[in-house]
C-alpha cells in the first residue's frame, strides 16, 4: 500500500513539475513577444509614451505554416489601442517580422505574405461578444467571403488569397459587422472604443 501511495505522490509531483515548466515557457515568450513590440512602437509611433505597458492578448498560427499573429492591446495618451504584429518560430524562438499595426479600432485588417503566399487578415476584440460574424469585400477584386467571430475575447483570421492577387488588390478590404442576431452594426457598434 505505502508503494502506491508513494508512486501516486511521485506521479503528481512530476505533473507539477511539468505544469510549472510549462507555465514558465509560457511567460518566458509572451514577455519576450512583448518586449519586442513595445521596442518597435515606441521607435516608430508618433507620440507613444514610452512607458507604455503592451499585453499580448492572442497569439495565432497560421494553418500549416510556422508564422504566427499576435495581438497586442496598450494603453497612451489616455487612448486604448489594438494592434497586430508578425512573428516567424525558428528553433523555438519567435522572431519578429513584417512590422506591426495598432489603431484605436477594436476590429482591423492586414495582409501578410508568406512562402510568397499572400493573406488577408482580419483581427480584432469581441470581449462583449457582440460581433457574430464579419464580411469582407475586397473591392479592387471581386471576392467576398465571412468569418465567424468567435467566442473567446480576441480572435483573428487568415484568408488565403489566389496567387494572382497583388498587396494592392487586398486594399481597401471593406469590413461589415453583423451582431449575433445577423443585424448589420455600424462601424462605431463594431469597432470603436465604447
Amino acid at each position: 500500500m505505502l508503494k502506491y501511495v508513494a508512486s501516486f505522490l511521485a506521479g503528481v509531483l512530476l505533473l507539477m513539475c511539468s505544469a510549472g515548466n510549462t507555465a514558465v515557457a509560457q511567460t518566458s515568450y509572451t514577455e519576450v513577444l512583448e518586449k519586442r513590440i513595445k521596442e518597435e512602437v515606441i521607435q516608430y509611433g508618433d507620440g507613444i509614451d514610452s512607458s507604455i505597458k503592451v499585453k499580448v492578448v492572442k497569439l495565432e498560427k497560421v494553418p500549416k505554416k510556422n508564422y504566427y499573429t499576435a495581438l497586442f492591446t496598450f494603453k497612451s495618451n489616455s487612448l486604448n489601442y489594438l494592434g497586430e504584429a508578425s512573428f516567424i518560430k525558428k528553433n523555438g524562438e519567435y522572431k519578429h517580422v513584417d512590422g506591426h499595426g495598432y489603431s484605436i479600432d477594436k476590429v482591423g485588417h492586414t495582409t501578410i505574405t508568406i512562402d510568397n503566399q499572400l493573406y488577408n487578415v482580419i483581427y480584432g476584440e469581441n470581449t462583449e461578444k457582440q460581433i457574430g460574424s464579419i464580411n469582407a469585400e475586397l473591392i479592387n477584386k471581386p471576392i467576398k467571403y465571412s468569418i465567424k467571430a468567435v467566442d473567446s475575447p480576441y480572435f483573428v483570421h487568415f484568408q488565403a488569397l489566389s496567387s494572382s492577387f497583388k498587396m494592392k488588390d487586398a486594399y481597401p478590404t471593406k469590413l461589415t459587422c453583423y451582431d449575433q442576431k445577423h443585424h448589420e452594426m455600424t462601424w462605431d457598434e463594431c469597432a470603436r472604443e465604447s
